[in-house]
C-alpha cells in the first residue's frame, strides 16, 4: 500500500511540475507555460534577460539570433517554464508559449550567421611616413611612476606578463562610465581624479595604459577603433583602445583596458588587424587572455568589438612634452583603411572632420612599423 501512495505521489508531482509542460504540443509543435509575458533566454553561455515580450498578439513572432558557431545551445525561460535546444545557423524552431486557459503565443527561434567583413590591406610603405616615440627621460613619466608606482611587477616577469599585469591594474582603477570625462587627458589626472571616485569611458583606460607601459620603457599608443559606418552611424561609432610593441616578439599587440583583455592566437598576442582576422577565420581557436577573475565571454566581447575593427588611427607623435608636435603634411594622426574602403573623412555622430587631422594609408606595413 505505502509503495502504491508513493507512486501516485511521484506521478501527481510530474504532472504539476512546469518542466512536464514541454511534453504538451499545440499544433505539433512543444508548448510551455507562462503567466507573465517576461522572458529571458540565453544563447551559448549569454543570457538576455527581460528583452523579449511575450506576445500572443503577433502572428508567428521571430527571435533572430547571432550563432558563432555552426551549432548553439539554446534556452528560453518564462517567468514559471523553459525549453530547451540546439540551434543551427539559418535554421528554424518554432514552439508555443501559453498564456492564460485558450492564448497561445507562436514564437519562432531562427539562427542567423555571424556577419564577418574579410579586410584586406596593402604592405607598401610610404617613405617619408614617420612615427615619433618617446627616447628620452620625461618629467611626466617620471612624475606618473612616483605618484602610482607599480610595484607588483618582478624582475624575472616576460614582457607579456608585465604587459597582463598593467592591463589588470588599470581595469581595476574605476568602473566604465561612457558618459563622464576627466578634466585632462592624461594618466596622473585621470588616476587622481578615479581615486576621488570618479568614473570614465574607455579611452580613459587607453590612456592610463598607454602612459604606464611607456613609463615602464616600452613603446605604446593609443589606437581609435571606428566603424565602417562611422560617417553616418546614429549611435557612437567609435572606441578606444592601446597597443604596446614588444621587442621579444617584435610585434605590435593589442589591449583593451575597458574589457581586461588581450586577444592572442595560439599563445601569441595579437594586433588589432590580425584579431579582426582571427575572429573571422579562428573563431573557435583564439582567446581573450586576461588576469581578471570576473569571467569574460568572448561571445559578448566580440558582439561588442567587431564592427569597431574597420578604421584604425593612432598619432604621429607619441612623446611628451616635445617642444613642437610632429606632423606630416600638416596633419598629425594617420588612418588606416582597408583596400576597397574609401576613406573616413567626416563622422557626423562627433561632427569630427577626420580629414582635417588624419592622413590616409592602405598598408599595414606603415600602421604596424617598428618603433624607430
Amino acid at each position: 500500500m505505502k509503495k502504491l501512495t508513493l507512486l501516485v505521489l511521484v506521478l501527481l508531482f510530474a504532472v504539476t511540475n512546469s518542466s512536464f509542460s514541454q511534453t504538451l504540443t499545440y499544433n505539433n509543435s512543444p508548448v510551455i507555460i507562462a503567466k507573465t509575458d517576461y522572458s529571458e533566454y540565453r544563447i551559448g553561455d549569454r543570457w538576455y534577460k527581460g528583452g523579449w515580450r511575450i506576445a500572443p498578439e503577433v502572428a508567428h513572432d521571430t527571435l533572430k539570433l547571432t550563432c558563432y558557431n555552426k551549432v548553439e545551445s539554446f534556452e528560453f525561460k518564462t517567468d514559471v517554464d523553459s525549453i530547451k535546444f540546439d540551434l543551427s545557423v539559418n535554421a528554424t524552431k518554432s514552439f508555443y508559449i501559453k498564456m492564460g486557459v485558450s492564448e497561445y503565443a507562436h514564437t519562432i527561434i531562427q539562427g542567423i550567421p555571424f556577419q564577418t567583413n574579410s579586410l584586406a590591406f596593402d604592405s607598401s610603405r610610404i617613405s617619408d611616413l614617420q612615427v615619433k616615440y618617446q627616447v628620452e627621460e620625461s618629467a611626466y613619466l617620471t612624475n606618473l611612476k612616483k605618484g602610482y608606482p607599480l610595484s607588483f611587477l618582478k624582475d624575472d616577469m616576460s614582457d607579456m606578463d608585465v604587459v597582463l599585469a598593467v592591463l589588470n591594474w588599470t581595469h581595476t582603477r574605476w568602473k566604465h562610465n561612457g558618459m563622464n570625462s576627466p578634466s585632462k587627458n592624461d594618466a596622473i589626472t585621470i588616476l587622481k581624479e578615479a581615486e576621488e571616485g570618479q568614473r570614465f569611458p574607455c579611452f580613459a583606460y587607453a590612456i592610463v595604459l598607454r602612459d604606464q607601459l611607456n613609463a615602464l620603457g616600452y613603446h605604446a599608443r593609443t589606437v581609435y577603433l571606428k566603424t565602417e559606418d562611422a560617417a553616418h552611424r546614429k549611435s557612437s561609432p567609435g572606441h578606444v583602445a592601446t597597443e604596446v610593441y614588444l621587442n621579444d616578439l617584435n610585434k605590435w599587440i593589442f589591449l583593451d583596458g575597458q574589457f581586461n583583455v588581450m586577444p592572442t592566437l595560439d599563445g601569441v598576442p595579437l594586433n588589432a588587424v590580425e584579431f579582426q582576422d582571427a575572429i573571422n577565420n579562428n573563431f573557435d581557436e583564439f582567446e581573450l587572455t586576461t588576469l581578471s577573475e570576473e569571467e569574460i565571454s568572448k561571445k559578448r566581447y566580440i558582439n561588442f568589438i567587431y564592427d569597431y575593427l574597420f578604421y584604425l588611427d593612432t598619432s604621429l607623435d607619441n612623446r611628451y612634452g616635445a617642444e613642437t608636435t610632429y606632423t606630416l603634411d600638416g596633419k598629425e594622426s594617420m588612418m588606416l583603411v582597408p583596400l576597397e574602403a574609401e576613406p573616413l573623412t567626416h563622422v557626423g555622430y562627433w561632427d569630427l572632420k577626420v580629414e582635417d587631422y588624419c592622413i590616409y594609408t592602405n598598408s599595414v606595413a606603415d600602421f604596424y612599423a617598428s618603433p624607430e
